[in-house]
């Protein structure tokens, strides 16, 4: 075969502007670019959780120090000593505290309120935002001294008079309620330490309620607005009201949802495999995978806990962190056109030398799809030729083989219709046999009483009757063979299927006790009315006890109607000798059977399968060689309107 150099001219034009070099090129640079950046802000998202927690820890520590250096006063060791008996310094002891703890809100302005509660819960001393609160309540023992208010019932003062000396209680951070009105304070968080006398006995609580503001201002300064953003959550795996909620936030409308009634929580914001990590892991970074923003977290608990504490989330936008790549795409974009400009124009050179006999080709093939008698010009010697030549070659045995099939086909689907009209003339010789046979024999009985001058009117009237009956069962039988050949008209009717069923049980009786077949049935006293066609429906109900008789002579038939919901279900089960299991996908095949010639047509399952799907229900079957075999319809019931 004579080459022109198709191919190497195609290969010199790729090469020399080396256009998927360039792409992969360019994919690479971007990728790693990419990758880079996510690196690095990945490390710098991570690094500012991990510092606001340390942050967030520093805080705590300093409240703490705070209210214990508070304790340890000389103003606090006075009421000490004056609360362990010596009642007239405590009146005293109460007016310096009162000044001290003036003081020590004036020096830290991170002190919201600063309280002293005596053993019984009354809180004798309070300092609130810079100012006296008076104690104006009745007396109240122990000290018999008048209080602001009590807090004996509450929980945080009952587990801070159980702690140790110097021990510390925290208390969440929340928003705390303005007394006597309905509106919040902003978020705070209570220290408290229990007060121990002289003699070993708790004489107090000392209290102190620290801002909140301080924790939100750090969240809010770890990251830009036009980055990203940052909030704290609460970890709580022992209150589920609280679990996940937000403390702080730039949407202030979200912070405290459990208190003020919004209920948000990071549950709502964000996907399960994200805040799993946040309320599991102290550490961590993640993907938000409907933005791909990255997302960094680190716990801190004041509590000394893993199951409660706060928090902190670094959430960095991705069209930030990858803002840079934008503008190196754009360059690998520019360069890259200007190499795609230059194949082109080198594509160009050859195109008609290359591109024509193709084309010339493609159309031949065009052709020869609309006519298979054409066939493609070969033209030159060349790689395009012999192609062309080859797909005339490759056509004209295509088309050989297809008349071939369309001929064998023709003789398959003769051989078939005529195996087919066998097996129906045969069925149909077996179905008409008995009635024909009763119509016979009650005309010569007819006909001997009229000859015997023996005529009975009404016995003649009733062998008439049951002729009529026997024709109207060949009538039925030719019905059924036409219902499969062609879809007859339904009529749908309100019916009781235990009466169906009973008319069909007796149709049948006559073959069941010429076979010495037991025929059974059990079902509820009531059923719901089913809309189908009653004709029908009898006749599957017929075809399948037939097929049960004949494959359990000897035997039994049962059949059992169950009442559901949505419907009936009745089940049709012989003892018989039960289905090959190679016969089960086949069994609901047009004219499959594997009785003798002459006992069945094989249309009797495949008539009534598709019956039943016309009702809207359902047909199937459970059998095991020579355990017999299981039958089970269902058809859904249809409440009759009323008019």
């Amino acid at each position: 075969m004579k080459r022109l150099g198709i191919r190497r001219k195609a290969l010199v034009t790729l090469l020399g502007v080396a256009v998927p070099s360039l792409l992969a090129f360019s994919a690479l640079i971007i990728a790693s670019t990419a990758l880079i950046l996510q690196r690095n802000a990945s490390r710098q998202v991570s690094s500012l959780a991990a510092r606001s927690a340390t942050g967030l820890a520093e805080m705590v520590e300093r409240s703490q120090a705070t209210l214990l250096t508070m304790a340890a006063s000389r103003e606090v060791s006075e009421y000490r000593v004056a609360a362990a008996g010596n009642q007239a310094r405590l009146a005293g002891a109460l007016r310096r505290l009162e000044h001290s703890f003036f003081g020590w809100q004036k020096l830290d302005a991170t002190i919201q309120a600063i309280r002293l509660i005596d053993p019984a819960g009354n809180v004798l001393v309070k300092i609130k935002e810079g100012k006296v609160v008076p104690a104006t309540g009745p007396a109240r023992p122990p000290f018999s001294l008048p209080a602001v208010h009590s807090v004996a019932g509450r929980d945080f003062f009952q587990a801070a008079l159980r702690l140790p000396r110097n021990g510390v209680l925290i208390s969440n951070l929340e928003r705390g309620r303005i007394e006597e009105e309905d509106a919040f304070c902003p978020a705070m968080v209570r220290f408290a330490t229990p007060l121990v006398g002289a003699n070993g006995v708790k004489v107090g609580v000392l209290v102190i309620n620290v801002w909140g503001e301080q924790a939100g201002q750090l969240i809010n300064r770890l990251i830009a607005e036009a980055e990203g953003s940052a909030f704290l959550v609460e970890r709580n795996l022992d209150d589920p009201h609280r679990n996940g909620i937000y403390l702080f936030h730039r949407d202030e409308a979200c912070e405290f949802g459990d208190q003020t009634g919004s209920h948000r929580t990071i549950f709502d914001d964000y996907p399960p495999e994200i805040t799993s990590a946040w309320l599991d892991r102290d550490r961590g970074i993640a993907s938000d995978p409907r933005t791909r923003d990255i997302l960094a977290h680190a716990y801190y608990s004041p509590y000394g806990r893993q199951d409660r504490g706060w928090v902190v989330v670094v959430n960095a936008r991705r069209d930030f962190f990858l803002e840079p790549l934008a503008t190196i795409g754009r360059q690998t974009a520019l360069w890259a056109a200007v190499v795609l400009i230059l194949a082109l124009a080198a594509s160009l050179f050859f195109a008609r030398s290359l591109t024509r006999p193709i084309q010339d080709v493609v159309e031949g093939i065009r052709r020869m799809g609309k006519n298979t008698a054409e066939r493609i010009p070969e033209g030159p010697q060349d790689e395009v030729g012999f192609l062309a030549g080859e797909i005339n070659r490759m056509a004209d045995a295509i088309q050989h083989n297809a008349e071939e099939q369309v001929r064998v086909e023709e003789r398959i689907r003769d051989t078939e219709k005529l195996a087919s009209i066998g097996e129906m003339a045969a069925g149909l010789a077996h179905e008409l046999n008995t009635p024909l046979g009763n119509i016979k024999a009650l005309a010569i009985l007819a006909r001997k009483g009229i000859e015997q001058g023996e005529c009975d009117r009404r016995g003649l009237t009733g062998d008439l009757d049951d002729i009529v009956d026997q024709a109207g069962k060949c009538s039925d039988i030719i019905s059924g063979l036409l219902s499969f050949a062609r879809r007859s008209e339904a009529r749908p009717m309100p019916h009781d299927p235990a009466s169906l069923l009973g008319e069909a049980l007796a149709l049948v009786k006559l073959r069941a006790e010429k076979k010495a077949v037991r025929l059974t049935c059990n079902g509820p006293g009531h059923l719901p009315s089913l809309l189908v066609d009653g004709d029908q429906l009898r006749q599957v109900f017929v075809n399948i006890l037939l097929n049960g008789i004949d494959a359990a002579p000897g035997g039994e038939v049962d059949v059992t109607l169950h009442r559901q919901e949505d419907g009936v279900r009745i089940a049709f089960r012989d003892n018989g000798c039960g289905i090959a299991p190679e016969h089960l996908s086949r069994i609901f095949d047009p004219f499959f059977t594997t009785k003798e010639v002459g006992q069945g047509t094989g249309l009797g399952l495949s008539v009534s399968y598709g019956m039943i799907n016309a009702m809207g229900g359902s047909i199937g079957v459970e059998s095991r060689p020579g355990e017999g075999a299981c039958f089970t319809l269902f058809l859904p019931a249809t409440e009759e309107k009323g008019t």
